[in-house]
């Protein structure tokens, strides 16, 4: 799936989640801090399932897919902040890194 649909489909979630979730306050400054806190969550899960962090008592192939689903966290809230802030990721992937491929 190519990150623009990627997008529409995290948007779809996003938009669920602030319907039913009126409390919770979607500024400028949420996806920024969200993306924060999840990478937060996501590099303990890699220390956990890199033998550098309390593994609580959890299995290794119950570690990884904590770190999968905390990488998800991440990519998700970079997507919903790229599209935020007017970014297309996938021509900002171009002009940034894919021009160093040729």
């Amino acid at each position: 799936m190519e990150l623009n649909k990627l997008t529409e489909e995290v948007k779809k979630v996003m938009e669920r989640y602030e319907r039913d979730f009126p409390e919770v306050k979607v500024d400028r400054d949420y996806f920024p801090f969200k993306i924060t806190e999840e990478w937060g969550e996501c590099l303990q899960t890699y220390l956990m399932l890199t033998d550098r962090g309390r593994q609580k008592g959890k299995s290794k192939e119950e570690i990884q897919e904590l770190f999968r689903d905390e990488f998800a966290d991440v990519l998700g809230f970079l997507l919903l902040f790229a599209d935020r802030e007017g970014i297309d990721p996938e021509e900002a992937l171009k002009k940034k890194w894919f021009k160093y491929a040729e």
